[in-house]
């Protein structure tokens, strides 16, 4: 026997059987889980479905909350949301990233006319002291022509007196600025007072080795940026050179400079010179001269002191309480002489000019 079930009953049935099925569609795409914060990724051919959702405290009752909208976004692949950061304030940054604290000492040659004239020789030796960093820094550094004594070479400032170890200290504790050392060999031509225009160590400096420095290296190429100096012999050239090329340097150091008025005809000598040269307004290069009691080079120099003093020219004459003529005395100097070239130079790589060659 049929029963017949009242026609409201067959269409709640009906309504219970289409909510069901709806429900197990929408169960089959994704799966919700609690909270606002849902994103649902619909899952296409092809596409990774991916689902993100913000944590959340479960509800404290068990009261039943609408389900909430899903919202379809495609992506290929699970990308996990970024971790939120506070981005840095601007700093700073360095021209240059370096941390040498050592510089380089190079050997070069260099092709002479002037050598080969005068003493047969073709080429002449000098030895080469880059600062720290100068290989990465892109800066045009001061520099200064250091003429070793009679007996020596272009090794003396650096074999002898350490004058790399000493600027290399200077140069990392802020003492000393980063410069560039030319030390060439002197020679015959040093040594046997070539003075012929065109045959003398003065016109090897000048025409020759000069112009190759600027060329070559990054220097900070003119009066400003440039000095001359020597020990003993080599003394006797820095002012030599100096003095006649008054507007070339902008300064000149004699260390126990070797004077004397039979080495060098007047328009030469040094003696003579002080009593005679002149500088333009603006460009007198700043002196040094200094010796021990003890060196038999001293009363040389008191009278080539004397003679510039009495022009109302300084000439920065130290006598030491000791020393006499050698090594060891210029080497506990050393710190003071470069002191005294570099006075007016930059002690920040990064205050340096830049190097850029605007020339062919």
């Amino acid at each position: 026997m049929r029963v017949r079930k009242p026609v409201f009953q067959l269409i709640a049935i009906l309504l219970l059987s289409t909510m069901a099925c709806n429900l197990g569609q929408v169960s089959a795409t994704a799966v919700l889980l609690p909270g606002p914060n849902n994103v649902i990724r619909a899952k296409p051919a092809g596409v990774v479905a991916t689902l993100r959702s913000s944590p959340t405290k479960p509800s404290p009752t068990d009261t039943m909350t609408p389900l909430p909208t899903a919202t379809l976004v495609l992506t290929k692949t699970f990308t996990p949301s970024p971790t939120a950061t506070t981005a840095p304030s601007p700093t700073r940054t360095p021209t240059m990233a370096c941390t040498e604290k050592q510089g380089e000492v190079w050997d070069e040659t260099i092709d002479s006319a002037v050598s080969q004239i005068a003493v047969a020789q073709p080429t002449v030796d000098y030895r080469v002291y880059l600062p720290p960093c100068y290989q990465v820094s892109q800066r045009r550094y001061p520099y200064v022509f250091l003429f070793h004594g009679v007996g020596s070479d272009d090794t003396q400032w650096t074999d002898e007196l350490d004058v790399n170890g000493v600027l290399d200290a200077g140069i990392a504790d802020g003492s000393l600025p980063p410069m560039i050392l030319i030390m060439p060999t002197g020679g015959l031509m040093a040594y046997d007072n070539y003075f012929v225009a065109g045959q003398s160590y003065e016109s090897f400096i000048i025409d020759e080795l000069l112009p190759e420095i600027d060329k070559r290296y990054c220097t900070w190429g003119d009066t400003a940026g440039r000095a001359i100096g020597g020990i003993s012999r080599g003394g006797f050239w820095a002012y030599e050179i100096g003095f006649r090329h008054p507007t070339l340097f902008s300064a000149i150091g004699g260390h126990s400079p070797y004077f004397d008025p039979d080495n060098a005809p007047p328009d030469y000598n040094p003696l003579n010179l002080a009593k005679s040269v002149n500088f333009p307004p603006g460009t007198q290069p700043r002196l040094w001269l200094d010796t021990g009691p003890n060196d038999s080079v001293h009363p040389q120099i008191d009278i080539f002191a004397q003679s510039l003093a009495n022009r109302n020219i300084d000439p920065g004459y130290t006598l030491y309480p000791t020393g006499t003529h050698d090594s060891a005395y210029w080497a506990s100097h050393m710190a003071a002489y470069l002191t005294f070239y570099g006075l007016h130079w930059p002690r920040q790589v990064d205050d340096l000019p830049p190097c850029q060659h605007t020339g062919s």
